[in-house]
């Protein structure tokens, strides 16, 4: 995952070639009419985020990028559309192992643009080698750390144990979105643009994603985060006439029980309680009301005939 970059035009097209080519076009184009070039991806090695992909994962993304559009600088504009890969392959570099001690495996693919008189400068910026370095943008589904496996750990990417770098691998891609010529890549040699996320998440998994990590929403996920908000807020509503009725309550009683204490620090001490500490003053501090000066009712009998007396009228 380490360098995206034209690597070769294709020369002339074969007919199987510009079968493929011509599986997106809307009329049958002659070899003469398009220019191909081949380019490189992404791979499985270490980027300089400290994130690879698996190779599962190149091999899937392997089929998202077919038919996907080649602009630049990740401008998504029908303006910047340049190209379209129309072939994607895995291979294996001979001879060569990344830093986690696998293979090398690379996604490579080929692109194609009509030769018309619009796009000459195009195909001579990609010959001369100016339009050269590529990035891509997709979407995983989750990450797992590459020294242990697990989606949560106390490894941090970029720091070393035990003499192996810490880094995250990219799974499950669940989408491929374009490929882009880029003057300066976003990673090590070209890297690769990535976010974090999206279908078949759910919003607790996504509260879970490490630190840092960008994560795509699909529109459901944003419903159901709107959702959680306003019953967060309505909840937190009800919360905050809650805790000022504790704190009305407990002002009340410490004024019976300790009516030496100026009110206003009462008040400033019940600011630094969380909840539960302040529903415990309460019923402290009721209990404690109710010792100290036991409530009587209001037609109370004071002596024992008198209660005997008044006894018929109970209900």
């Amino acid at each position: 995952m380490k360098e995206g970059t034209v690597i070769k035009s294709a020369g002339t097209p074969g007919p199987e070639e510009m079968a493929e080519v011509n599986r997106y076009t809307r009329r049958a184009y002659l070899p003469e009419e398009v220019y191909t070039f081949a380019l490189v991806l992404c791979d499985n090695e270490i980027d300089r985020d400290f994130e690879r992909f698996a190779v599962e994962s190149l091999e899937k993304l392997r089929g998202l990028f077919l038919g996907k559009t080649c602009i630049l600088d990740h401008e998504r504009k029908s303006v910047n559309q340049t190209a379209r890969i129309y072939h994607t392959e895995l291979e294996q570099v001979q001879g060569e192992a990344t830093q986690a001690g696998e293979p090398l495996v690379r996604l490579t693919a080929r692109a194609y643009l009509p030769r018309t008189e619009g796009t000459k400068e195009t195909v001579e910026l990609i010959d001369s080698g100016i339009l050269k370095e590529v990035s891509v943008s997709c979407s995983v589904q989750r990450t797992v750390c590459g020294l242990c496996g697990k989606e949560r750990c106390a490894h941090e990417k970029g720091k070393t144990y035990g003499g192996r770098l810490a880094h995250r691998v990219l799974l499950d891609p669940a989408d491929a979105y374009e490929c882009s010529f880029v003057a300066v890549p976003a990673q090590r040699g070209a890297g690769v643009v990535k976010s974090h996320g999206a279908r078949g998440v759910s919003v607790e998994k996504l509260l879970q994603c490490p630190p840092g990590e960008d994560v795509l929403l699909t529109k459901g996920q944003v419903k159901e985060i709107g959702r959680r908000f306003q019953e967060l807020a309505e909840r937190a509503r009800w919360g905050g006439q809650y805790r000022r009725e504790l704190e009305r309550n407990v002002l009340k009683y410490s004024a019976l029980v300790q009516p030496d204490m100026p009110r206003a620090v009462m008040e400033a001490a019940l600011k630094g309680l969380d909840m539960e500490a302040l529903a415990q003053m309460e019923k402290t501090y009721e209990r404690m009301a109710q010792r100290s000066l036991p409530l009587k009712p209001q037609l109370a009998a004071e002596r024992p005939e008198q209660q005997a007396r008044n006894s018929e009228f109970q209900i």
